[in-house]
């Protein structure tokens, strides 16, 4: 049986007030199952209104884990509503409060995509692991865990997951030898809010890719002691010869996105003249 949060808070109110407007109950099946099994009985009632009372807290929790819920106290209801109802729980976290990790749909893939240009440390759970480039590899880093980044690595945040599996085809836009490549995404923006590292946009040459960098990223990155993008120094001629006009038309609504930057105005108005974009994955191959 699947409760929902409404639900669990009328249990909750049940187990801490001792009764509870039997109509509250979205799911009519758990009165019934509480009073089958004792844990309630029915109460006062009004031409309109059916009260329940609570008979024995205790065979409420054995309903619940009757129903493969982990819960032995109200308390217990606040943090399951907390770390599963209220957000986008991952498998091995909906297994802490109930015995099928199924309970819940979760975005199982939620977490940091990463590789690097060379061999690079990184702090993961407080142990350190070595990052290795290899064509076709990724690392792919669970959100429940604890990523760390050493104070002189770069992190390059990159729009596309082909740049992740063949990082070292990009080393010739990076001098530095200590760059880690993380893929933007929901978990990736979180984590980034904490980053104290240097920071370097590296997307698509495209509107899009310029106000996701404004509007998404530099807002997160309120403890980066430095952060940029990435602009190739022939990116007029890249776009000019190389460009997708089709790119560049999907995305005409940021036109008018507000650009304080030099260099990235530069390129919004590069991307305007030949109304051409390109992607950065396709930088390599030119």
């Amino acid at each position: 049986m699947k409760i929902n949060k409404k639900d669990f808070l009328n249990i909750k109110t049940l187990l801490e007030v001792g009764t509870i407007t039997e109509g509250k109950f979205s799911n009519k099946e758990i009165v019934e199952k509480l009073k089958l099994n004792n844990s309630i009985k029915s109460g006062k009632k009004t031409p309109k209104v059916r009260y329940i009372e609570l008979v024995n807290r205790e065979n409420i929790f054995i309903f619940l884990k009757n129903y493969n819920y982990n819960i032995s106290s109200a308390e217990d209801i606040d943090t399951y509503i907390k770390e599963i109802l209220d957000s986008n729980a991952s498998r091995d976290i909906i297994q802490k409060r109930h015995n099928s990790s199924k309970a819940k749909d979760s975005k199982s893939l939620k977490g940091l995509y990463i590789s690097s240009l060379q061999e690079i440390d990184i702090k993961f759970n407080g142990e350190t692991v070595t990052i290795a480039p290899n064509d076709g590899l990724g690392y792919f880093l669970f959100h429940t865990q604890k990523v760390e980044v050493f104070k002189d690595t770069i992190v390059v945040g990159i729009e596309n997951y082909q740049v992740v599996w063949f990082a070292k085809k990009y080393k010739q836009f990076f001098e530095s030898v200590n760059v880690l490549f993380v893929m933007i995404n929901p978990y990736m923006l979180e984590w980034i809010s904490d980053l104290e590292n240097e920071y370097i946009h590296f997307g698509d040459y495209d509107l899009a890719g310029i106000n996701i960098y404004l509007n998404k990223i530099i807002p997160r990155l309120n403890k980066s002691k430095k952060y940029s993008m990435f602009i190739p120094k022939n990116i007029e001629q890249l776009i000019k010869n190389h460009g997708d006009i089709e790119l560049y038309e999907k995305q005409t609504r940021y036109k008018d996105l507000l650009v304080n930057d030099r260099k990235i105005n530069d390129l919004k108005k590069i991307i305007i003249k030949y109304k051409k974009a390109i992607e950065q994955e396709g930088l390599y191959l030119l």
